[in-house]
């Protein structure tokens, strides 16, 4: 009896773990694909992709990154949702960052009272990191409330190419600029 129990339990936790897996490596491809969609512009297919990943909410990432299609398809009201969506879920290392530079770009694109606000939230984030000599352009808009909104969303996504770039370097080959501090000596 014993052993037909502890069976039974291994059965589930396999099938548990192997739905889990395939879970995440669905959303993950899905979240990739999506990506690679909105690089390319081509944004309808990079919305059903994301959204598919976004039904799992294992990150934000996917509400990121539909937040940024419906941006570049000036579709602000939807944008934001997604952002207030990614904000909800669970953080992503990846794409936290651009989470935050979207939604200044987006609340300002909306003529929100809180953009000044959300766009600080960029810069004070984007300084926790080692940032480009760029981020004194966006602090000055910040600090005027004069803002140039296609010179800010070429500088934040200029930004947020660098810093992604530099972390995935890092988080897959342990290479680039976040991994100084990992090389042999630096201590």
């Amino acid at each position: 009896m014993r052993k037909a129990v502890y069976a039974g339990i291994g059965i589930v936790l396999v099938t548990c773990l192997f739905c889990s897996c395939t879970t995440y490596s669905l959303y993950s491809r899905n979240v990739g694909a999506g990506k690679n969609l909105i690089s390319e512009k081509r944004y309808d297919d990079a919305v059903r992709c994301l959204t598919e990943a976004a039904r799992y909410n294992i990150d934000g990432a996917a509400f990121t990154y539909l937040a940024v299609a419906a941006y570049r398809q000036g579709d602000l009201d939807k944008a934001l949702g997604y952002i207030v969506s990614a904000e909800k879920s669970p953080p992503d290392m990846l794409t936290s960052l651009r989470m935050y530079g979207y939604k200044a770009l987006i609340l300002i694109g909306l003529k929100d009272p809180g953009a000044m606000k959300a766009l600080k939230e960029y810069t004070d984030n984007y300084g926790s990191f080692y940032p480009l000599e760029s981020i004194n352009d966006i602090k000055a808009m910040s600090r005027t409330g004069t803002v140039d909104l296609p010179r800010l969303t070429a500088i934040i996504e200029g930004q947020l190419r660098t810093h992604e770039e530099d972390l995935e370097l890092y988080i897959y080959n342990n290479v680039g600029f976040y991994a100084r501090d990992n090389r042999e000596g630096a201590y």
